[in-house]
């Protein structure tokens, strides 16, 4: 009953060690020429344990990703829904003001924008685009069930939670991908630009005017 805790641990512990080389050496020689050698060299494991946890780099760079969309989405389910939308009790609603969910999003981009633009840049790689898609979709999924069953504010009365997450998928993937080829933007104005078009729609979605 004791052992598998400990294996766990283990597992866990030597994933996050390899994930953490891999994003190393991407930060210091770029990511298409890093081997599997180097990474289990930085990583101080063998080879015959990256192939236990890992098909390949590529694999690996998407449990990276999906790591870290798991911890956003557990911090973004615990912001109350009146954060999501500022300036509701506002005419006309106050788009310009940064809400805190989505602010946190794009910091979220600008911290982690080598990775970001790994992923984008693979996307023509079927199995990224597909993971990617996945990736968002399953956390936007995951967020939306949570808030459905903690927060009293109802929710998605006529759109499926499916649809919703598809098209916030593509909204978002789409904007961060301009905006990391337009760096000269703040987090904070990205903010803003996303929300006036992205806010309209889902206000009308959640108070049921659709």
């Amino acid at each position: 009953m004791d052992e598998k805790p400990k294996t766990d641990r283990r597992v866990v512990r030597t994933r996050q060690i390899l994930r953490q080389s891999l994003m190393a050496l991407v930060q210091e020689k770029g990511y298409e020429s890093i081997s599997v050698e180097e990474i289990v060299s930085r990583a101080d494991v063998g080879r015959a344990t990256f192939y236990l946890h890992y098909h390949d780099k590529e694999e690996l760079l998407l449990d990276e990703f999906n790591e870290l969309a798991r911890e956003r989405v557990q911090a973004l389910t615990k912001i109350p829904f009146a954060l999501w939308l500022p300036g509701a009790e506002e005419t006309p609603p106050a788009e310009n003001k940064p809400s805190p969910p989505f602010l946190m999003i794009f910091q979220h981009v600008a911290e982690h924008q080598d990775l970001y633009r790994l992923l984008l840049q693979n996307q023509s790689s079927s199995r990224v685009g597909q993971r990617l898609r996945e990736i968002v979709t399953e956390s936007i999924n995951t967020f939306l069930e949570a808030k459905k069953a903690n927060d009293p504010l109802p929710l998605l009365l006529e759109i499926p939670a499916e649809l919703l997450a598809a098209f916030f998928n593509g909204a978002l993937v789409g904007s961060i991908a301009w905006w990391l080829e337009h760096s000269e933007i703040s987090v904070e104005e990205m903010t803003r630009m996303f929300q006036r078009m992205f806010l309209p729609g889902a206000r009308r979605i959640i108070v049921g005017q659709i």
